[in-house]
């Protein structure tokens, strides 16, 4: 998961206008980021009936702080995609935080992994924020 936060605390001290178009920006960059991270995942995403590609979805929540939004798969095998299985599995696996997010078997020799949520997360991550800093701006631009 990746977060950019911002600190805004001055900002939204100042007129509600400001308020409202920072949090209309805000919006409106995670929603085109997030359609890009999709975007990217689905084309990262393996093919073998479909299934797992067509599952891939977006959602946009309202958080206390702002706006966060998940791209995933509610596919119940896309872990052992993304991550691998068995020896080979746990060979090609990203370590988080020092630990593995999927347990590996030791005892089979399993698939490698075919990751295409993180790539496509990683290649968005610093454009993210480029994209919703970009939105801020256009939409304090139309209060002038």
């Amino acid at each position: 998961m990746a977060d950019i936060e911002y600190d805004l605390s001055e900002l939204m001290k100042g007129s509600d206008e400001a308020v409202k178009a920072v949090m209309r920006g805000i919006k409106l960059g995670v929603t085109y980021s997030s359609i890009a991270i999709k975007r990217d995942a689905v084309a990262l995403c393996p093919v073998d009936t479909g299934r797992l590609r067509g599952s891939i979805a977006r959602e946009i929540r309202k958080t206390e702080g702002g706006f966060e939004c998940v791209v995933g798969t509610t596919v119940e095998y896309a872990p052992y995609v993304e991550f691998g299985t068995g020896v080979r599995g746990a060979e090609s696996n990203i370590v988080i935080n020092d630990e593995a997010p999927v347990q590996h078997s030791s005892g089979i020799k399993g698939q490698f992994a075919q990751p295409f949520l993180r790539p496509a997360l990683y290649r968005h991550q610093k454009k993210a924020s480029d994209t919703i800093m970009e939105c801020i701006q256009e939409e304090l631009s139309k209060l002038q």
